[in-house]
């Protein structure tokens, strides 16, 4: 008698979760809406931000809003953490990308090139100013466009991120929420605008536009959503905001440019010979705000921007070579007796906007100078380097090495007379 052979039965499986992971929901960061823009100015070749009356969003809000520009933006907040949503700092980029310093006015956490990480150190600094600034990062939900991600809104006005943070500690305090109007504010449906203001910069009269939030209800509907916290928190507890991209401002692909304050496809990318061409802000309207950011609204500081420093420099390897070939030598032949190197060259003028900066400028040169390389030599030599190029050449400099300026004699020797 054959005896069947018997299938084993499949087994369920135990484990299909796991704790902690799987049951984490994350908000994804859909895109960027910028402030303001980059305008170039084809008679200094300088670019410079200027501050705009309202939002620049991508395609997919303006065609929701029917327009391109505009002044107001339906939001949602999707946790209840100022600190996630809103989160502020001093930053210091330096020349490079990505972010370098990071500090909150007390202490701050700054990259050493040397041991390859952040490192503890106090706050504010010496680059207070001077490459560092104030700056925050909103992060809002778009519910009449996409209520599955948020769109990131940076800012160093001094004046949004007052009115931002005194707006959401209105409706709950971080110290304690249930004092506020509504004791929290996620998921609640708001409005965010960009309102004019007359501010006095040194008693100079400047337009700007702040961001500013406002919750349009009712009495009985402001009860109602008091009533209504626990239902409308509940599923925003598991929920996972994407941190904020933190980029240099400077190296904002996705700015929006005009040349001589207007769109380039107006000018086929310059500016006509009949154009006036357009100069940087000066006199009693010009905006104070510092020229990093593309995407900055003008801050409400009275203090001049200074220039940006590349104090702290990144410890990538260079990944292409200065404009200038490298001679083996790393010792320099001093200028012939009767030269001089007193008389400072002008400044190295920006031919595209990742052209070499007025700041990496006189950081190389306060190292060339310290060994009598003349300032001509130099200028002659990085005067086509993109930041990139100027800073690896930095940090080349800054480890001793001044073989990009050597100096290579060529000499012309005689063949032998034909036999």
């Amino acid at each position: 008698m054959d005896t069947a052979t018997s299938v084993p039965t499949p087994q369920k499986r135990r484990f299909v979760s796991i704790i902690g992971l799987s049951d984490e929901r994350r908000i994804p960061r859909l895109g960027r809406i910028r402030l303001g823009h980059v305008n170039h100015n084809t008679h200094s070749n300088k670019s410079y931000p200027e501050e705009d009356a309202f939002f620049h969003v991508p395609h997919e809000v303006s065609r929701i809003y029917n327009t391109d520009k505009p002044t107001e933006l339906d939001i949602l907040f999707p946790v209840n953490d100022r600190s996630v949503i809103f989160p502020q700092a001093y930053e210091y980029y330096g020349g490079g990308k990505r972010l370098l310093c990071s500090g909150n006015g007390r202490e701050a956490m700054r990259w050493d090139p040397q041991k390859l990480s952040m490192q503890s150190t106090e706050c504010p600094c010496n680059l207070l100013g001077d490459g560092c600034k104030q700056r925050a990062h909103l992060l809002v939900m778009l519910p009449k466009v996409n209520q599955t991600g948020v769109y990131q809104i940076d800012t160093s006005s001094l004046m949004s991120i007052i009115n931002i943070n005194s707006f959401l500690h209105m409706l709950a305090p971080d110290d304690n929420p249930d004092a506020g109007l509504l004791g929290f504010f996620a998921m609640i449906p708001m409005k965010l605008r960009r309102v004019p203001r007359d501010i006095y910069p040194k008693g100079y009269h400047r337009k700007t536009y702040p961001l500013e939030l406002a919750l349009d209800v009712t009495e009985e509907q402001l009860q109602d959503l008091r009533a209504r916290k626990h239902e409308l928190l509940l599923p925003t507890r598991r929920w996972k905001v994407q941190d904020p991209e933190q980029v240099n401002p400077e190296h904002d692909t996705g700015a929006i440019i005009t040349i001589d304050g207007k769109n380039p496809a107006e000018t086929d990318g310059h500016a006509t010979a009949t154009d006036e061409p357009a100069s940087p802000p000066t006199g009693p309207d010009a905006s104070t705000e510092q020229p990093t950011a593309a995407n900055n609204e003008a801050s409400a500081s009275t203090v001049p921007p200074k220039p940006e420093t590349d104090a702290v420099q990144t410890p990538a390897a260079p990944a292409e070579a200065p404009a200038q070939p490298l001679v083996t030598h790393a010792t320099y032949t001093p200028p012939q007796s009767g030269a001089s190197s007193s008389t400072q060259p002008a400044p190295v003028t920006p031919l595209r906007p990742d052209h070499i900066t007025g700041a990496q400028r006189n950081r190389i040169l306060s190292k060339t100078r310290a060994i009598q390389i003349p300032d001509d030599v130099v200028d002659a030599i990085i005067g086509s380097y993109t930041k990139k190029q100027a800073s690896e050449l930095i940090n080349q400099i800054d480890r001793g090495d001044f073989s990009a300026f050597e100096r290579r004699e060529m000499k012309a020797v005689p063949l032998p007379a034909a036999v």
